[in-house]
C-alpha cells in the first residue's frame, strides 16, 4: 500500500510539474510572440553624426536618444533608410512611425505630430577653399550670382525660406538628396556653396577628404531646435504617445546634452 501512495505521489508531481513547465512555457512563447509584433518603423537618412550605420549597428545622436525613449514601449525598432524628401513622404502616409531632426512647420504639422524640441540645428554655409567670397550674409552670396545645394525637402529657416521662394533666387538653390552630394556638386562646378549644419559639414569634409577643396564660410544662419516627427497615420499611436512622453523626460534630465558631448 506504502508503495502504491508513493507512485501516485510521485506521478502528481511530475504532473504538476510538467503542467507548470508548459505554463511558463506558453506565457514566454506569448510574450516572445507580442515583442517581435510590435514594431516602431524609424526613418533616417546618413548624417553624421546624427544617425549613420557603422560597425554593424545604428549609432549617432538622434539615434541614442530615440533608442532610450524607445525603452518605455517594449517594442522593437525597425530602422529604414530613405532620402529626406522620401521619408517625409513616408510619414504622411504612414508606411514609416517617426523620424529624427524635423522642424515642426504647419505644412508639416498637417499630417505628423512632433515631440518636444531635443537639440538645436544651425546652418552654415561651405564653399569651394579657392573660393574669394568674404562675406557674411546669404543674400549677398546669390546676389553675385553664386548657386547654393540644398538638401531638398529640409527646411532651413524663414530666412533661407523667403529667398527659395523669391522670383530673384528661388532658381539659385538647387535640391540633392543628400548633403554629401551637394558637397561633390560644388566640385564638379555646378553649384558655389553647400548649405548644411556646420557639425555635419565638417564631419563630410574630414570623412571625404574634402579639406583641399572645401572650406566653411562666415556665413551661419541662427539656430533652429529639432524635434521627432510622428506619422498621423500611424497605427501605433498609443506607442507613438510613449516615446513622446519619453522624450520629454529624456529632455528634462538633459539627457541629451550628454549623448550630444559625447560626440563632440
Amino acid at each position: 500500500m506504502r508503495h502504491i501512495k508513493y507512485w501516485v505521489l510521485l506521478a502528481s508531481l511530475v504532473l504538476v510539474a510538467c503542467s507548470d513547465e508548459k505554463g511558463n512555457s506558453d506565457l514566454q512563447g506569448s510574450k516572445a510572440q507580442q515583442a517581435s509584433s510590435c514594431t516602431i518603423i524609424y526613418g533616417w537618412e546618413s548624417r553624421k553624426p546624427y544617425q549613420f550605420y557603422e560597425n554593424k549597428r545604428m549609432q549617432g545622436i538622434d539615434i541614442d536618444i530615440i533608442q532610450q525613449a524607445n525603452e518605455q514601449t517594449g517594442c522593437k525598432l525597425e530602422f529604414v533608410q530613405k532620402s529626406w524628401a522620401e521619408l517625409l513622404d513616408a510619414i504622411e502616409k504612414g508606411s514609416i512611425d517617426l523620424i529624427g531632426g524635423a522642424t515642426p512647420t504647419d505644412e508639416r504639422k498637417a499630417f505628423a505630430d512632433f515631440s518636444v524640441p531635443y537639440r538645436e540645428e544651425a546652418w552654415a554655409l561651405f564653399i569651394s577653399a579657392d573660393s574669394r567670397f568674404n562675406g557674411d550674409n546669404l543674400n549677398q552670396f546669390l546676389s553675385h550670382g553664386n548657386k547654393v545645394g540644398t538638401s531638398t525637402g529640409y527646411y532651413y529657416g524663414e530666412e533661407v525660406d523667403n529667398l527659395m521662394n523669391h522670383p530673384q533666387y528661388s532658381s539659385s538653390f538647387v535640391g540633392s538628396t543628400t548633403n554629401e552630394a551637394s558637397f561633390f556638386n560644388v566640385e564638379y562646378g555646378r553649384v558655389d556653396g553647400v548649405l548644411v549644419d556646420p557639425i555635419e559639414g565638417r564631419y563630410i569634409i574630414k570623412r571625404k577628404g574634402l579639406s583641399a577643396k572645401m572650406k566653411e564660410s562666415k556665413i551661419v544662419l541662427p539656430a533652429d531646435s529639432v524635434t521627432y516627427m510622428f506619422s498621423k497615420k500611424s497605427t501605433k499611436q498609443d506607442k507613438l504617445a510613449q516615446i513622446k512622453a519619453a522624450v520629454e523626460q529624456l529632455v528634462a534630465n538633459n539627457k541629451p546634452q550628454e549623448i550630444i558631448t559625447k560626440y563632440q
